[in-house]
């Protein structure tokens, strides 16, 4: 049965997955022209080499790490209040619908999130050595670590203005020695910055964005249609009010150090995403700061009353409902289905193209073994960066559909109408949801 574990993947997976298939250097080489450090291709590249390059096993490797965040959202709960809120916190960040939904994504979101976590922990339990490579860890996974590392500046401000001064110099060693392992990175880093920094695919956000992804991480990040017998109301709508009830209740001044450093945690990389965003390049993304979730889940659960237990009961069960119907019904486009229609339906001699709409599909036909190079018209502009440059090969960008050529396929998930091949003539439409594949004949 298809679900979320084995669906098809999609174009950045893909991009992910036809990189780490490449050597080690090449690997390092290509994703310094990218825009993120390589620690997820380096570990995928190492299970395509041992396991196979199947979706399972890219899925489960980003389960995996998912598991190794909720496992230290547990540790963390402990250390700070006991193991009864350690669990039910790990509990609630497992099941959270947002976190729950890039657990299988083939990408450094799950990795990024294991680095942040356990560089957290560390860093509250004052573990330098471990906090040192949890850390860079965590900052070779995905750039957005920074703000992490960020909210850790600011308590080593406080205990070096407020605290213990010897603990303040351990944490100012342990910041040094990160700097001088991190350097090898500093030169792609000042690359990748600027190519994001002379433009990049992200809109400017507003307020309206700002607060939905709150709400996303607390309860609705994923849109389901289920709703209560007998009431019009989404379960994920009913979530959300139960989050706003339980924090309503919460003993906020219970532990107020500890409540506050997780809620810095929670906004502060959110805050400060926004406010970059809003006066020079937008990066105001979901995905790239999900590891704020388990501090949203923390916070949540910790200094609770007892009422709150009630509240808690029915929410894990509102997260699993959820989790359930996204798991067991697979939201990415059926790319295998697709790919092996194309197959079975090829010509020999026959051309096949992805149309450069607002999104190609040049890494999943790479992946599913269909060559179809992009097709830009001649005098249109280059690609941007941000599509995958610079993983891109000579032969997969063509200008002019070769004369040879009798029958041309073209492959796109945009519309049809925008389609224009001068010369050939449409003769079969083909559609696998909005994937479609278009055969033109020429004449």
């Amino acid at each position: 049965m298809e679900n979320v574990s084995n669906q098809s993947i999609w174009g950045d997976e893909g991009f992910s997955a036809i990189l780490s298939m490449k050597s080690l250097p090449e690997i390092i080489k290509i994703i310094s022209r990218d825009t993120s450090p390589p620690l997820w291709n380096i570990f995928e590249h190492l299970v395509f080499q041992t396991l196979g390059t199947d979706e399972i096993y890219i899925r489960g490797l980003a389960f995996t790490f998912f598991l190794g965040a909720v496992f230290f959202t547990y540790k963390i709960g402990s250390f700070l209040f006991n193991k009864r809120t350690g669990f039910l916190a790990a509990i609630l960040t497992f099941l959270n619908p947002f976190f729950f939904s890039y657990a299988f994504e083939g990408r450094m979101y799950s990795i990024l999130a294991l680095g942040v976590t356990s560089s957290m922990y560390f860093f509250l339990k004052k573990m330098w050595k471990s906090y040192v490579l949890a850390t860079l860890w965590a900052l070779y996974s995905h750039h957005f670590a920074f703000f992490a590392l960020f909210v850790q500046g600011i308590w080593f401000l406080y205990d070096f203005l407020f605290g213990e001064k010897k603990v303040a110099q351990k944490m100012f060693k342990a910041f040094l020695t990160i700097g001088v392992a991190y350097t090898p990175w500093l030169l792609p880093l000042y690359r990748q910055t600027k190519m994001v920094g002379g433009g990049f695919w992200l809109g400017k956000p507003d307020s309206k964005n700002f607060i939905g992804l709150v709400f996303d991480y607390l309860a609705t990040g994923i849109r389901s249609s289920i709703k209560l017998p007998f009431i019009d109301i989404k379960i994920s709508i009913l979530a959300l009010l139960l989050v706003f009830i339980s924090l309503l209740i919460k003993n906020w001044f219970e532990n107020y150090k500890k409540t506050f450093f997780l809620l810095s945690w929670f906004l502060i990389p959110i805050i400060a995403t926004w406010t970059i965003s809003q006066y020079f390049q937008s990066i105001f993304f979901n995905r790239y700061l999900l590891y704020s979730i388990p501090a949203g889940m923390l916070l949540l659960v910790s200094n609770r009353q007892k009422a709150s237990n009630i509240v808690f009961a029915f929410l894990i069960i509102i997260f699993a409902i959820v989790d359930y119907n996204y798991f067991t019904h697979p939201d990415k486009l059926p790319f295998k289905e697709y790919a092996s229609f194309i197959k079975q339906n090829k010509r020999e001699g026959d051309f096949l193209i992805n149309w450069n709409s607002k999104s190609h599909h040049l890494w999943e036909t790479k992946y599913y073994g269909i060559p179809a190079p992009i097709y830009i018209s001649e005098g249109a502009g280059n690609l941007p960066f941000f599509v995958g440059t610079a993983l891109m090969e000579e032969k997969d960008i063509i200008r002019k559909i070769p004369d040879s050529a009798k029958r041309v396929g073209v492959i796109t998930s945009g519309p049809i109408d925008e389609i224009s091949l001068p010369g050939y003539t449409e003769v079969e439409v083909k559609t696998f949801e909005r994937l479609k594949f278009i055969l033109y004949e020429k004449g």
